[in-house]
């Protein structure tokens, strides 16, 4: 399955928002890093962005109750193909894509645009999309984190603390435990098996 295998309320939902050329879907970012557009071919393949931001909402940025936050486009629309309850032009609800390497300056445009919405997060099941998810959790509480990564284990400094955690272990849950920082984030993943909504969707 490729773009146009959409569900078409989907469709209509995000279509002010993107493109539609003989490439593909083309969604266009703000403070894009080397790279103006994200394009979701029609073979299934995704030239991602790495940093910027992308934005879809109705309902004005104060009353929005929910802000779902992604790192491509693409992941946004298979995520709300898969669950169309959020897929509703009178729910208070907005979409961002913040590339796979989000800045903490894009970060907090969003949330003061969007002041009083609870966070939701879309990555992927893999080292970079916990990473993702970790990095967003702590910038929510200010907090800025540095990420290495020595064979299977992963150092994370954030604030004045740091860690060392085993990278089979490694989620944002696993971290809130073990650090013993909770943080009222929720994070959304395809189901077991799948990197990521696209290759869900794919194999619909």
């Amino acid at each position: 399955m490729n773009a146009d295998n959409l569900d078409q309320d989907v469709i209509r939902f995000f279509e002010p928002f993107f493109e539609k050329s003989t490439t593909g879907f083309e969604f266009s970012y703000r403070y894009f890093s080397d790279q103006p557009k994200e394009i979701w071919n029609y073979n299934g393949y995704v030239n991602e962005v790495a940093s910027g931001i992308w934005k879809a909402y109705y309902q004005i940025p104060i009353s929005v109750a929910h802000l779902f936050l992604a790192s491509s486009c693409t992941e946004i629309l298979c995520f709300a193909h898969l669950f169309p309850q959020y897929v509703d032009k009178t729910v208070s609800i907005a979409f961002a894509s913040v590339g796979f390497l989000p800045s903490r300056e894009n970060y907090r445009e969003l949330t003061n645009e969007f002041p009083n919405a609870k966070i939701h997060l879309i990555a992927e099941n893999s080292l970079i999309g916990k990473i993702f998810d970790c990095k967003i959790a702590l910038w929510s509480r200010t907090i800025d984190s540095k990420f290495q990564i020595n064979d299977d284990l992963i150092k994370i400094e954030f604030g004045s603390q740091s860690l060392v955690l085993p990278v089979e272990k490694f989620s944002l849950n696993y971290f809130e435990v073990i650090s013993g920082k909770r943080i009222a984030l929720r994070t959304h993943k395809p189901v077991k098996g799948f990197l990521n909504f696209h290759k869900l969707f794919t194999a619909l």
